[in-house]
């Protein structure tokens, strides 16, 4: 019964942390295993514990070292105790001192921890308790300063066990039909500061897919890392403590297979029917988003974001708007100040009023040529998407500009990253890592970063579809050049009189005539 409620939860959590493309769906998650859980629930329980456990000694009188409690003990049993475990210290102290290792610190923590043990031994010999319980003594102590901070740690570290468990349902692995994705999500304030990380493999990228239990806990509570490893360099996704790592596995490589087999059948069907029958090719259109809808008088200084251009299939990012607002910030505090100036300088009257025109001019032209230049520099920096490449452009206004570009089949990992703050802002980083010397394209403080990845997501898929069709275009040009050439040596036999002639069926710009 709490299996099932616990992957409905993943279920849900997982629908919400994706944007799903068109036709995709989520086949399999799983999660942190139980015991992951625990190992995070004991610093907050040892805490409540503590806390909690001091809280209540000081509410029914306790104190700490308290000296004049009557009759000196004597060597009572936990002086015999004390007394037997500095006798040890003592030995190892005596040894390190012969030896005479080179790093003194050692030593001098065991001779310190053995003049703490000597004064204990001392302190209760005299009548002196560690630990003494007298409500007479310590009266009111329940809700003093002390208690109060005590209890105010307690409830601190009861609330971060929720905070644990609400961390712990949020990671998870997650299969769809086109992708396996990691989703990490750090929590602060549920539902509010988020600070999420996602890393994703396409499933067309899968190479291999490891289920490891290391040890004897991990084989008997069926837990353990998963690895899924991509064909290209640096795209890997390693995902520790999951729950039945070998069914994840197990569904990955079964996806990954399935895909293949009916993109290979389906593509080859395609080609022979675009190809060799002349059937027009089917046009899968992009699903693009929509510009958003803004007030036109405010276009010159906020372009959509994004910006689509539907008749080339590209999309604009620029960061958000917030920081444009940042980057206005320092002309608007120059008006401001340069304001207050002129006020000063006019109520004083240390300038002349030509002069205060004179100055109150310069502010405004200092002002609106600052903000031109922070809105020109705003606006020049754009992050291009296209269905065969991926833009970063930073652009200084009227001066250099730094241009990088990169083939989406170099693409090996799209993901994106946000802070508590950002995640509440709604922007975040895109990091996309390609292989080669492209290095990694970072989309920085972009509006809502898990769309961005989607789309990548979108354009990739279609590139490596479209990569694909012109890799068995090729092989079949080779057939039919194959095919040629047989004819020119008569190496066709003949069928009910007529000769065998693929070529005569393919589209006639693709023909070749043999020579003589």
């Amino acid at each position: 019964m709490a299996g099932k409620f616990l992957d409905r939860l993943l279920y849900e959590d997982a629908d919400s942390a994706l944007d799903l493309a068109e036709n995709e769906q989520i086949l399999y998650v799983t999660g942190r295993h139980w015991i992951i859980l625990l190992s995070r629930l004991i610093i907050p329980l040892l805490s409540i514990c503590f806390f909690g456990g001091i809280a209540i000694y000081r509410a029914i009188g306790g104190g700490f070292l308290v000296s004049n409690t009557g009759e000196p003990t004597g060597f009572d049993l936990f002086n015999i105790i004390l007394v037997l475990i500095e006798a040890v210290l003592i030995l190892f102290w005596v040894a390190l001192w012969v030896r005479g290792g080179k790093d003194p610190n050692p030593g001098r923590v065991l001779l310190a921890a053995n003049l703490a043990i000597l004064a204990l031994i001392w302190f209760r010999y005299n009548g002196g308790r560690i630990f003494y319980i007298d409500p007479g003594r310590f009266f009111g102590q329940a809700f003093d300063s002390i208690n109060l901070l005590l209890i105010g740690l307690a409830t601190v570290s009861l609330f971060s066990i929720f905070f644990v468990v609400y961390d712990w349902l949020n990671d998870e692995l997650i299969l769809t039909n086109r992708r396996v994705v990691y989703d990490n999500d750090q929590v602060f304030i549920p539902r509010l500061l988020e600070q999420r990380v996602q890393q994703q493999i396409f499933i067309e990228e899968v190479q291999d897919v490891f289920a490891a239990t290391k040890t004897y806990p991990q084989h008997w509570f069926q837990y353990g890392t998963i690895e899924v490893k991509s064909a290209r360099i640096g795209g890997n996704i390693v995902f520790h403590g999951a729950r039945n790592p070998k069914e994840m596995q197990r569904r990955i490589m079964a996806q990954v297979n399935e895909n293949r087999r009916k993109r290979g059948e389906q593509d080859l069907a395609t080609l022979i029917e675009t190809k060799v029958y002349n059937e027009p090719p089917p046009r899968t259109k992009r699903s693009l988003p929509a510009n958003p809808t803004r007030w036109p008088w405010l276009s010159w200084l906020l372009p959509p974001n994004p910006e689509v251009q539907p008749e080339k299939e590209t999309i604009i990012w620029r960061k958000h708007w917030l920081f444009l607002l940042q980057g206005i910030a320092p002309p608007v505090a120059m008006l401001f100040v340069g304001w207050m100036i002129v006020i000063l300088l006019g109520s004083w009257g240390l300038l002349p009023g030509p002069w205060l025109t004179v100055f109150i001019i310069a502010i405004l032209i200092a002002f609106l040529a600052w903000s031109a230049w922070e809105i020109e520099d705003f606006r020049n920096d754009m992050y291009i998407l296209t269905p065969t490449n991926i833009i970063d452009i930073e652009k200084k206004p009227f001066g250099p500009e730094d241009r990088r570009a990169a083939s989406l089949g170099a693409i090996t990992n799209v993901s994106f990253e946000t802070t508590f703050i950002s995640n509440f802002l709604g922007y975040g980083d895109v990091v996309v890592e390609t292989a080669g010397s492209g290095g990694k394209f970072t989309f920085l403080h972009v509006p809502k970063p898990r769309d961005v990845v989607a789309m990548i997501n979108d354009y990739y898929v279609m590139f490596k579809r479209v990569d694909k069709e012109r890799s068995l275009n090729d092989m079949l040009e080779l057939l039919r050049h194959y095919h040629l050439a047989q004819q020119r040596h008569n190496e066709l036999m003949p069928a009910n009189g007529t000769t065998i002639a693929l070529a005569e069926q393919l589209p006639a710009e693709s023909k070749e005539q043999p020579s003589a």
